[in-house]
């Protein structure tokens, strides 16, 4: 989920490309306890269709041409802060509606797994280079720059995507800048004033198409009244090329009729099988309140080919009030790289436990036939779920950083922020081989925060789900915390366990561990070393008041497989991306799959 803070002030910077460097850690990988696989029920949810909107055609290489990027803040790099700079207005916070759902209180008995420090050595092969950074964002937004930096990353055809909260650009595989940052307005082509949020991208190999989605939150009045709709917006390319033209889709979220709206779907996680595109959302009000989670699916085929045959799929939504834990929340569809196989006719969805602070169970659901996203005649495809035993896992305490310069923290006079983990949330699953590759964030018995991932064995056999654990553990770096993990595995299951890293020797880095058939395996490697500490304006209490309970890290990191390589991407402070509110950029990095 992206916790969206919206401030001001453009400036320039430039954009330095780093490489590799290497640091020691272990990750604890116990061997999987007997547990026997839970049966599933059928979930009996209400289901509807909504209607799918054709907003029109994009052109993402003309749109960078006309796009004008120009510097428009009046507070220039190394410009003297004040507090009425702070309380001018002329930013804005917009606060998570998730963050007031966090339970309470301290988890106990948390995983004490084994760990060993960082390593220097890199992986042979490795590559990388900054990407886009709060100054580049909010360049594509008339200079309101955003935090946290949300992660959307994609990669295919020797073309890398990274959309970063309003920003979307595209690389080559070596970091070589193809299409400028285009913002989120022109991308979806509405209006300049729309709010976005919570991009997402994937590439579906089979049939070379890039789909790129973001949403809206629409405006009540004074009395509650809807003003705006809420709006998920989906653009499939007509081409394999991503850098050329889009048709854009969009379906309301706004859900009038039901109590608590109108609501909007936060948190639109992104997942595909071979006949569908799914997306999942967290129903909020817009005011108050939360409904749980909606799944919505399209048929891929029929999206992919709205211009050729001037066939509009329907939306099946499938809605989610209760579950084994009580209300739901983030129930994370799974993806499939290139080269591997999807599950036959199925979508496989985890979802870790939201309403307690620790746990060791999760969710699998599987929506079964899928084949019949094609016709609404041919009726839904049914919605299965299952319970798995865990390992336990618990939400996580924020990360603390190396002390350095912060000017902006020196000007108000407030101590040097932590790190927010956010949640024990499992986000964005992978498929691959009949098994689900997942991750979270999780407390450790030090004090700080570490990764537990699973490697699951789903079967649907008729109406029975079932599944187990293969293998689990937890990855842990001496004195650090790791935050905002990503498994990216290739089509034989191995690849790379991402994620950021920080502590009291540590700037804010990314870092990954390789992932083998039987999960991590070997030390933490820091990709490349943060230049600073986080020194944004959502550390300070003098921009987001009293409770803001430290700074607003990337809610999500991403990672995904071309050509052999592994592209990962996550939040870093680099050199030379400082302005008078934020310091934040983000490193994309590629590897050969172990």
């Amino acid at each position: 989920m992206r916790v969206p803070f919206i401030r001001s002030r453009l400036l320039t910077a430039t954009a330095a490309a780093a490489l590799g460097v290497g640091l020691a850690a272990a990750p604890f990988a116990g061997p999987a306890p007997a547990l026997a696989a839970t049966g599933s029920s059928v979930v009996n949810v209400p289901v509807f269709t909504l209607p799918l909107n054709v907003v029109g055609q994009v052109n993402l290489g003309s749109l960078a041409k006309s796009e004008h990027r120009a510097p428009v803040a009046t507070h220039r790099q190394g410009a003297p802060i004040s507090k009425a700079a702070a309380s001018s207005g002329s930013f804005r916070v917009v606060d998570s509606a998730i963050a007031t759902r966090r339970p309470l209180g301290t988890p106990a008995n948390n995983p004490n797994p084994t760990a060993t420090g960082l390593t220097t050595k890199n992986v042979p092969g490795e590559n990388g280079f900054s990407a886009l950074g709060g100054i580049q964002q909010a360049s594509t937004t008339g200079g309101f720059d955003l935090e946290p930096p949300d992660q959307g990353l994609c990669a295919g055809g020797g073309y890398v995507m990274e959309f970063i909260n309003n920003a979307l650009a595209i690389y080559d595989k070596n970091g070589t800048q193809l299409l400028p940052p285009v913002g989120s307005a022109n991308v979806f082509a509405q209006p300049t004033t729309d709010f976005f949020s919570d991009p997402r991208c994937y590439y579906d190999a089979p049939t070379k198409r890039w789909f790129v989605q973001e949403f809206i939150v629409g405006t009540v009045n004074s009395s509650g009244q809807e003003v705006t709709p809420s709006v998920q917006f989906e653009a499939v390319s007509n081409t394999q090329d991503p850098t050329g033209s889009y048709t854009v889709f969009s379906w309301d979220t706004t859900d009038a009729a039901t109590g608590h709206c109108p609501c909007f779907g936060d948190y639109d996680n992104l997942g595909a099988d071979a006949n569908g595109i799914y997306v999942t959302t967290d129903e909020f009000g817009i005011t108050s309140g939360f409904n749980g989670v909606i799944i919505y699916a399209i048929s891929k085929e029929q999206l992919e080919n709205v211009a050729q045959t001037g066939i509009v799929p329907p939306v099946f939504g499938y809605r989610i009030t209760h579950d084994p834990f009580g209300q739901p929340e983030i129930i994370a569809p799974t993806s499939t790289p290139p080269g591997a196989k999807f599950a036959t006719n199925t979508e496989y969805f985890v979802e870790s436990n939201p309403d307690q602070l620790s746990d060791n169970h999760v969710q699998v659901y599987a929506l079964n036939d899928t084949s019949g996203l094609t016709a609404i005649s041919s009726g839904p495809p049914s919605l299965f779920r299952t319970t798995v035993t865990t390992e336990k896992y618990s939400f996580p305490p924020n990360a603390t950083q190396k002390p350095g310069p912060r000017p902006l923290g020196q000007a108000f006079q407030d101590p040097a922020g932590t790190i927010q983990a956010d949640f024990d949330a499992e986000m964005e699953p992978t498929y691959v081989g009949g098994h689900i590759y997942t991750q979270l964030d999780t407390a450790l018995a030090s004090g700080t925060s570490g990764v537990a991932w699973g490697i699951l064995s789903p079967t649907l056999s008729g109406t029975t789900l079932t599944a187990s654990v293969a293998h689990q553990g937890v990855v842990a770096v001496k004195n650090a915390g790791l935050l905002y993990p990503y498994t990216a595995v290739d089509a034989h299951g191995t690849g790379f366990l991402l994620f950021a890293l920080s502590g009291p020797q540590h700037f804010p880095s990314p870092a990954y561990i390789r992932y083998g058939a039987a999960g991590p395996t070997g030390p933490v490697i820091l990709a490349t070393n943060g230049a600073a500490p986080e020194d944004s304006f959502t550390c300070y209490a003098a921009f987001v008041g009293p409770n803001f309970g430290g700074c607003r890290w990337g809610d999500y990191s991403m990672g995904a497989v071309s050509n052999g390589r592994v592209f990962m991407a996550t939040e870093m402070v680099p050199q030379g991306f400082r302005d008078n509110l934020t310091n934040w950029g983000t490193f994309i990095w590629s590897a050969p799959a172990p």
